[in-house]
Protein backbone atom coordinates (compact mmCIF):
# COMPACT_ATOMS: atom_id res chain seq x y z
CA UNK A 1 0.00 0.00 0.00
CA UNK A 2 1.50 3.45 -0.84
CA UNK A 3 -0.83 6.53 0.60
CA UNK A 4 -0.12 9.87 -0.74
CA UNK A 5 -2.22 11.46 1.34
CA UNK A 6 -2.33 11.05 5.61
CA UNK A 7 -4.85 7.73 6.31
CA UNK A 8 -8.04 9.20 7.23
CA UNK A 9 -8.69 6.66 9.96
CA UNK A 10 -11.47 8.95 11.87
CA UNK A 11 -13.18 8.51 8.52
CA UNK A 12 -16.09 5.84 8.82
CA UNK A 13 -16.65 5.23 5.28
CA UNK A 14 -12.52 4.89 4.98
CA UNK A 15 -11.81 2.74 8.49
CA UNK A 16 -13.13 -0.98 7.07
CA UNK A 17 -10.93 -0.37 4.07
CA UNK A 18 -7.77 0.28 5.53
CA UNK A 19 -7.89 -1.82 8.66
CA UNK A 20 -8.89 -4.45 6.18
CA UNK A 21 -5.61 -4.56 5.50
CA UNK A 22 -3.33 -2.34 7.53
CA UNK A 23 -0.83 -4.38 9.61
CA UNK A 24 -0.92 -7.24 7.31
CA UNK A 25 1.41 -6.22 4.84
CA UNK A 26 4.12 -3.57 3.42
CA UNK A 27 3.10 0.11 3.76
CA UNK A 28 4.30 3.42 2.65
CA UNK A 29 2.89 6.75 3.58
CA UNK A 30 4.32 10.01 1.74
CA UNK A 31 2.05 13.22 2.58
CA UNK A 32 2.31 16.77 3.03
CA UNK A 33 -0.10 17.46 5.74
CA UNK A 34 0.03 20.75 8.63
CA UNK A 35 -2.12 18.97 11.03
CA UNK A 36 -2.98 15.89 11.93
CA UNK A 37 -3.14 13.11 15.18
CA UNK A 38 -3.43 9.59 15.74
CA UNK A 39 -4.37 8.13 18.60
CA UNK A 40 -2.07 4.94 20.45
CA UNK A 41 -1.96 2.01 18.50
CA UNK A 42 -0.23 -1.34 17.86
CA UNK A 43 2.24 -0.79 14.98
CA UNK A 44 4.72 -3.12 12.50
CA UNK A 45 8.26 -2.28 12.51
CA UNK A 46 8.70 0.86 10.78
CA UNK A 47 10.69 3.79 10.34
CA UNK A 48 9.97 7.35 10.54
CA UNK A 49 11.68 10.40 8.24
CA UNK A 50 10.30 13.77 8.00
CA UNK A 51 10.96 17.37 6.09
CA UNK A 52 9.76 20.77 6.37
CA UNK A 53 9.14 20.41 10.30
CA UNK A 54 8.31 18.33 12.95
CA UNK A 55 6.34 15.06 13.17
CA UNK A 56 5.90 13.96 16.81
CA UNK A 57 5.84 10.05 17.98
CA UNK A 58 4.30 9.87 21.91
CA UNK A 59 5.84 6.28 23.18
CA UNK A 60 6.38 5.20 26.77
CA UNK A 61 5.82 8.58 27.92
CA UNK A 62 8.23 10.66 25.79
CA UNK A 63 7.66 12.77 22.94
CA UNK A 64 9.96 12.02 19.88
CA UNK A 65 10.25 14.54 17.36
CA UNK A 66 11.27 13.33 13.85
CA UNK A 67 12.67 16.38 11.24
CA UNK A 68 14.76 17.22 8.41
CA UNK A 69 17.83 16.42 10.34
CA UNK A 70 17.07 12.62 11.95
CA UNK A 71 15.17 9.07 11.21
CA UNK A 72 13.43 6.94 13.68
CA UNK A 73 13.17 2.89 14.06
CA UNK A 74 10.33 1.91 15.71
CA UNK A 75 9.99 -1.94 16.54
CA UNK A 76 6.89 -4.22 15.61
CA UNK A 77 4.37 -4.54 18.45
CA UNK A 78 5.07 -1.15 19.76
CA UNK A 79 2.04 1.03 20.91
CA UNK A 80 2.64 4.76 20.01
CA UNK A 81 0.67 7.88 18.99
CA UNK A 82 1.73 10.37 16.48
CA UNK A 83 0.93 14.14 15.44
CA UNK A 84 1.73 17.53 13.31
CA UNK A 85 1.02 21.00 14.07
CA UNK A 86 2.71 23.77 11.90
CA UNK A 87 2.02 26.58 9.80
CA UNK A 88 3.73 25.19 7.10
CA UNK A 89 3.06 21.81 5.70
CA UNK A 90 5.51 19.31 6.67
CA UNK A 91 5.93 16.15 4.73
CA UNK A 92 6.01 12.55 6.19
CA UNK A 93 7.88 9.59 4.83
CA UNK A 94 6.77 6.56 6.93
CA UNK A 95 7.53 2.96 5.67
CA UNK A 96 5.94 -0.19 7.56
CA UNK A 97 7.15 -3.61 6.91
CA UNK A 98 4.67 -6.49 6.72
CA UNK A 99 5.17 -9.29 9.46
CA UNK A 100 8.42 -11.64 8.92
CA UNK A 101 10.07 -9.40 6.64
CA UNK A 102 12.76 -7.98 8.65
CA UNK A 103 13.50 -11.93 10.31
CA UNK A 104 13.39 -13.14 7.15
CA UNK A 105 16.62 -10.86 5.43
CA UNK A 106 18.65 -11.73 9.12
CA UNK A 107 18.11 -14.72 8.53
CA UNK A 108 19.40 -14.84 4.72
CA UNK A 109 22.59 -12.42 5.78
CA UNK A 110 23.53 -14.37 8.83
CA UNK A 111 23.35 -17.96 7.42
CA UNK A 112 25.50 -19.22 5.08
CA UNK A 113 24.08 -20.11 1.58
CA UNK A 114 24.62 -24.24 1.92
CA UNK A 115 22.56 -24.27 5.34
CA UNK A 116 19.92 -21.84 3.01
CA UNK A 117 19.17 -24.37 0.27
CA UNK A 118 19.75 -27.23 3.00
CA UNK A 119 17.20 -25.86 5.29
CA UNK A 120 14.26 -23.96 2.95
CA UNK A 121 12.55 -21.75 5.09
CA UNK A 122 11.71 -24.25 7.53
CA UNK A 123 13.94 -22.38 10.08
CA UNK A 124 12.78 -20.55 13.10
CA UNK A 125 13.29 -16.58 12.51
CA UNK A 126 14.17 -15.03 15.95
CA UNK A 127 12.77 -11.51 16.72
CA UNK A 128 14.71 -8.56 16.07
CA UNK A 129 14.80 -5.42 17.78
CA UNK A 130 16.22 -1.91 16.94
CA UNK A 131 17.17 0.76 19.23
CA UNK A 132 14.61 3.04 19.43
CA UNK A 133 16.47 6.11 19.24
CA UNK A 134 16.87 9.20 16.52
CA UNK A 135 19.63 8.56 14.32
CA UNK A 136 21.49 11.41 12.19
CA UNK A 137 20.79 10.98 8.32
CA UNK A 138 23.72 8.87 7.10
CA UNK A 139 25.51 7.15 4.89
CA UNK A 140 23.99 3.67 5.61
CA UNK A 141 20.09 4.17 5.77
CA UNK A 142 18.92 7.30 4.50
CA UNK A 143 20.88 6.91 0.95
CA UNK A 144 18.51 3.91 0.49
CA UNK A 145 15.66 5.49 2.17
CA UNK A 146 15.82 8.81 -0.28
CA UNK A 147 15.93 6.85 -3.35
CA UNK A 148 13.11 4.71 -2.48
CA UNK A 149 10.63 8.19 -1.46
CA UNK A 150 12.12 9.42 -4.79
CA UNK A 151 10.46 6.81 -6.41
CA UNK A 152 7.37 7.00 -3.99
CA UNK A 153 7.13 10.74 -5.37
CA UNK A 154 7.57 10.24 -8.99
CA UNK A 155 4.72 7.75 -8.96
CA UNK A 156 6.22 4.62 -8.96
CA UNK A 157 3.51 1.91 -7.14
CA UNK A 158 5.15 -1.28 -7.80
CA UNK A 159 4.34 -3.94 -5.05
CA UNK A 160 7.33 -5.67 -6.23
CA UNK A 161 9.78 -2.95 -6.86
CA UNK A 162 8.61 -1.88 -3.43
CA UNK A 163 9.21 -4.92 -1.83
CA UNK A 164 12.94 -5.45 -3.34
CA UNK A 165 13.54 -2.04 -2.14
CA UNK A 166 12.49 -2.81 1.72
CA UNK A 167 14.37 -6.06 1.57
CA UNK A 168 17.56 -3.68 1.21
CA UNK A 169 16.38 -1.21 3.03
CA UNK A 170 15.81 -3.55 6.43
CA UNK A 171 19.49 -4.76 5.07
CA UNK A 172 21.10 -1.59 6.04
CA UNK A 173 19.06 -1.07 9.00
CA UNK A 174 20.57 -3.59 10.58
CA UNK A 175 23.68 -3.04 9.39
CA UNK A 176 23.38 -0.54 12.40
CA UNK A 177 23.57 -2.92 15.12
CA UNK A 178 27.04 -3.29 14.04
CA UNK A 179 27.47 0.77 14.52
CA UNK A 180 26.17 0.31 17.78
CA UNK A 181 28.65 -2.17 18.90
CA UNK A 182 31.45 0.08 18.12
CA UNK A 183 30.07 3.23 19.50
CA UNK A 184 29.59 0.95 22.39
CA UNK A 185 33.33 0.10 22.54
CA UNK A 186 34.18 3.78 23.40
CA UNK A 187 31.98 4.46 26.56
CA UNK A 188 34.62 4.35 28.83
CA UNK A 189 33.74 1.16 31.66
CA UNK A 190 35.55 -2.10 31.53
CA UNK A 191 32.29 -4.76 31.44
CA UNK A 192 30.53 -4.96 28.41
CA UNK A 193 27.32 -4.72 29.73
CA UNK A 194 27.38 -1.98 31.30
CA UNK A 195 29.05 -0.22 28.29
CA UNK A 196 25.78 -1.18 26.80
CA UNK A 197 23.24 0.36 29.66
CA UNK A 198 25.07 3.45 29.62
CA UNK A 199 25.17 3.83 25.60
CA UNK A 200 21.46 3.59 25.22
CA UNK A 201 21.22 6.01 28.12
CA UNK A 202 23.34 7.88 26.58
CA UNK A 203 21.09 7.98 23.43
CA UNK A 204 18.17 8.69 25.24
CA UNK A 205 19.65 12.03 26.33
CA UNK A 206 20.47 12.32 22.64
CA UNK A 207 17.26 11.99 21.41
CA UNK A 208 15.69 14.17 24.13
CA UNK A 209 17.75 16.93 22.60
CA UNK A 210 16.95 16.60 18.84
CA UNK A 211 13.16 16.34 20.37
CA UNK A 212 13.30 19.48 22.91
CA UNK A 213 16.26 21.65 21.36
CA UNK A 214 13.75 24.21 21.02
CA UNK A 215 13.40 24.39 24.99
CA UNK A 216 15.71 25.98 27.35
CA UNK A 217 17.02 22.88 28.23
CA UNK A 218 20.65 22.25 29.51
CA UNK A 219 23.16 19.34 31.37
CA UNK A 220 20.70 19.41 34.47
CA UNK A 221 17.16 18.42 31.92
CA UNK A 222 19.37 15.94 29.40
CA UNK A 223 21.14 14.23 32.33
CA UNK A 224 17.73 13.50 33.94
CA UNK A 225 16.22 12.34 30.22
CA UNK A 226 19.75 10.30 30.10
CA UNK A 227 18.96 8.87 34.04
CA UNK A 228 22.75 9.79 34.43
CA UNK A 229 24.51 12.12 36.42
CA UNK A 230 25.52 15.26 35.41
CA UNK A 231 29.39 14.38 35.42
CA UNK A 232 28.43 10.49 34.02
CA UNK A 233 26.54 12.28 31.30
CA UNK A 234 29.46 14.76 29.97
CA UNK A 235 32.26 12.09 30.69
CA UNK A 236 30.41 9.47 28.81
CA UNK A 237 28.86 11.53 26.14
CA UNK A 238 32.42 13.78 25.27
CA UNK A 239 33.87 10.12 24.89
CA UNK A 240 31.05 9.01 22.71
CA UNK A 241 30.62 11.99 20.72
CA UNK A 242 34.30 13.70 20.59
CA UNK A 243 32.02 16.87 22.16
CA UNK A 244 29.82 17.83 24.91
CA UNK A 245 26.26 17.87 25.24
CA UNK A 246 26.03 21.73 25.47
CA UNK A 247 27.91 21.94 21.88
CA UNK A 248 26.67 18.95 20.35
CA UNK A 249 22.67 20.96 21.07
CA UNK A 250 24.22 24.32 20.01
CA UNK A 251 25.13 22.23 16.34
CA UNK A 252 21.35 20.85 16.20
CA UNK A 253 20.35 24.62 16.97
CA UNK A 254 22.52 26.12 14.41
CA UNK A 255 21.24 23.69 12.04
CA UNK A 256 17.81 24.84 12.62
CA UNK A 257 18.12 28.50 12.34
CA UNK A 258 19.96 28.16 8.94
CA UNK A 259 16.86 26.17 7.85
CA UNK A 260 14.59 28.85 8.92
CA UNK A 261 16.90 31.42 7.87
CA UNK A 262 16.77 30.03 4.18
CA UNK A 263 13.05 29.42 3.66
CA UNK A 264 10.92 31.05 5.33
CA UNK A 265 10.76 35.46 6.01
CA UNK A 266 11.29 35.22 10.11
CA UNK A 267 13.69 37.68 11.37
CA UNK A 268 16.57 36.82 13.17
CA UNK A 269 15.31 37.72 16.30
CA UNK A 270 12.26 35.35 15.82
CA UNK A 271 14.03 32.22 14.33
CA UNK A 272 16.63 32.87 17.41
CA UNK A 273 14.32 32.29 20.18
CA UNK A 274 11.95 29.63 17.78
CA UNK A 275 15.54 27.56 17.62
CA UNK A 276 16.32 27.72 21.50
CA UNK A 277 18.93 30.30 21.25
CA UNK A 278 17.02 32.54 22.92
CA UNK A 279 18.77 36.06 21.46
CA UNK A 280 19.83 37.13 18.15
CA UNK A 281 23.32 37.83 19.65
CA UNK A 282 23.66 34.48 21.07
CA UNK A 283 22.70 33.08 17.23
CA UNK A 284 25.19 35.07 15.59
CA UNK A 285 28.06 33.96 17.58
CA UNK A 286 26.85 30.40 16.91
CA UNK A 287 26.77 31.27 13.24
CA UNK A 288 30.36 32.52 13.35
CA UNK A 289 31.53 29.64 15.58
CA UNK A 290 30.54 27.05 12.47
CA UNK A 291 31.63 29.26 9.73
CA UNK A 292 28.47 30.22 8.09
CA UNK A 293 27.84 33.83 6.76
CA UNK A 294 24.15 34.94 7.43
CA UNK A 295 23.94 37.58 4.98
CA UNK A 296 24.29 34.60 1.95
CA UNK A 297 21.55 32.36 4.16
CA UNK A 298 18.64 34.04 2.39
CA UNK A 299 19.66 33.46 -0.92
CA UNK A 300 20.91 29.77 -0.36
CA UNK A 301 19.56 26.68 0.00
CA UNK A 302 19.28 26.16 3.28
CA UNK A 303 21.86 23.14 5.30
CA UNK A 304 21.73 20.27 5.75
CA UNK A 305 23.33 16.76 6.54
CA UNK A 306 25.90 15.32 4.88
CA UNK A 307 25.93 11.42 4.35
CA UNK A 308 28.42 10.63 6.60
CA UNK A 309 29.14 11.71 10.11
CA UNK A 310 28.76 15.58 11.31
CA UNK A 311 26.50 17.83 9.51
CA UNK A 312 27.47 20.51 6.81
CA UNK A 313 26.35 23.66 6.94
CA UNK A 314 25.91 24.10 3.31
CA UNK A 315 23.49 22.59 0.85
CA UNK A 316 20.58 21.04 0.14
CA UNK A 317 17.80 21.98 2.92
CA UNK A 318 16.13 18.23 2.54
CA UNK A 319 16.96 15.18 3.98
CA UNK A 320 15.50 13.68 0.39
CA UNK A 321 17.29 16.19 -2.16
Amino acid sequence: MIYREMPATWDPAFRPRFYARWGRENAVISASTRSVEYPEYRQLLSIKAASGGEEEYFIDGRRIAVDDDSYLILNANRSYGSRVRALNPVHSFTIFFRPGLVEDVRRTLATPAERLLESGSDDEAMPVEFAERLRPHDAIVTPVLRHIHREVLAGNADEHWIEEQLQMLLARMLGLQGEDRSAEAAVPSARAATRKELYRRLELGLTFMHSHYREPIGLAEIAAASHLSRFHLLRTFKAVHGVTPSVYLNRKRTRAACRLLATTSMSVTEVADAVGFGTRSTLFRQLRAAGVNRSTLRRAPTPARRDDAEPALAGSNRWFE
